[in-house]
């Protein structure tokens, strides 16, 4: 058995390590959060009424400094890099929400801790694996529709959660860009490959309780020569979750979450697919499964730090285009 801890007691951390604590081959043993009702909370939905017997540990080093073989971080972001590089010191496994951290520099640091360690680092950028993401990917990627060549992604909705607490402060969470769309550009890296500049836009036009920008509009060049637009936010009272894909033979539309899949090849008619129908393990699980038998077995996993601060990349790239009005190369 995996013996994991769960540092950050949000709800997030708490699903992850749920998803983990019901594997076969992994148990969540100990918790820290510096909210003590949030500790509680986690430890019941985690394991129900045996949550009194999950080990409640004072500190973060506390806990990483436990019998422990792994640990799930999932803290506010601008937290992720200290935390790793220290639990790698110890020889423990990382399990890192997204997003990996807030620089590259620190996306660096923590993989080269993780490699002197020899533990595994993971980074949970999950949206590949949700439903209607994941059967784009296959489509995509069986080659039935040619090569991918431009692509477009709108995800937009209001200011929400982000109003209070950490994601509100552009220190703590890095902007939106890092907390929210990080997804969306591991997404579109997962689609087109890698990218080769970035051209950014971005404002708060709403007035949201931020301090970040509440829009960005992302253009994207790709090595093999397609492009990309992402247009995110969190400053609009209607939300929406839009993707096209246009390939050399065909294209496919997709609502996002909750959306049909349309797609054909050349003048062939569409085929539907709701997203309903698609039936594959639950995303949440898979990633952490994933991690657990990377651990266990050595298998690779479904991606790794090096996926996690591929997307990092992107959004400082961007952000740092935002700054200057040009365009920013994306070194290898």
């Amino acid at each position: 058995m995996v013996r994991v801890g769960l540092i950050g007691c949000g709800g997030m951390g708490t699903h992850v390590a749920r998803e983990c604590h019901h594997l076969d081959s992994a148990e969540v043993v100990a918790l820290f959060d510096p909210d003590a009702e949030a500790v509680e909370r986690a430890a019941e939905a985690i394991a129900g009424e045996e949550g009194g017997g999950l080990a409640r540990a004072g500190s973060v080093s506390e806990l990483i400094g436990g019998d422990l073989d792994g640990v799930i971080v999932a803290t506010p972001n601008d937290l992720h890099p200290e935390i790793t590089i220290e639990a790698a010191r110890a020889g423990k496994h990382i399990f890192c929400e997204k997003p990996m951290a807030l620089s590259v520099r620190d996306c660096d640091r923590m993989i080269e801790a993780a490699d002197n360690a020899g533990v595994k680092l993971m980074v949970g950028q999950v949206l590949r694996l949700i439903g209607p993401f994941w059967k784009t990917c296959q489509i995509v990627g069986s080659g039935e529709l040619g090569s991918p060549r431009a692509m477009a992604v709108t995800r937009i909705g209001s200011v929400g959660g982000f109003a209070h607490g950490w994601r509100a402060s552009k220190r703590q969470c890095g902007g939106i860009l890092y907390e929210v769309h990080v997804h969306e550009l591991d997404f579109m890296r997962q689609i087109m490959g890698e990218a080769r500049s970035v051209f950014a836009k971005t404002g708060n036009f709403s007035g949201a309780p931020i301090d970040y920008e509440d829009t960005a509009f992302v253009q994207l060049e790709y090595e093999n020569g397609g492009v990309g637009f992402l247009y995110g936010g969190i400053g609009s009272s209607i939300g929406a979750y839009d993707v096209t894909i246009q390939c050399e033979r065909g294209a496919l539309m997709s609502g996002g979450f909750g959306g049909q899949i349309r797609y054909a090849a050349g003048d062939a008619e569409p085929t539907v697919i709701d997203p309903a129908s698609i039936e594959k393990e639950e995303p949440y699980r898979e990633e952490v499964r994933s991690w657990v038998d990377a651990i266990t077995q050595g298998t690779p996993m479904i991606f790794d730090g090096h996926d996690g601060r591929a997307a990092i990349a992107l959004a400082e790239a961007a952000y740092l285009s935002a700054e200057t009005g040009e365009p920013v190369d994306i070194p290898r």
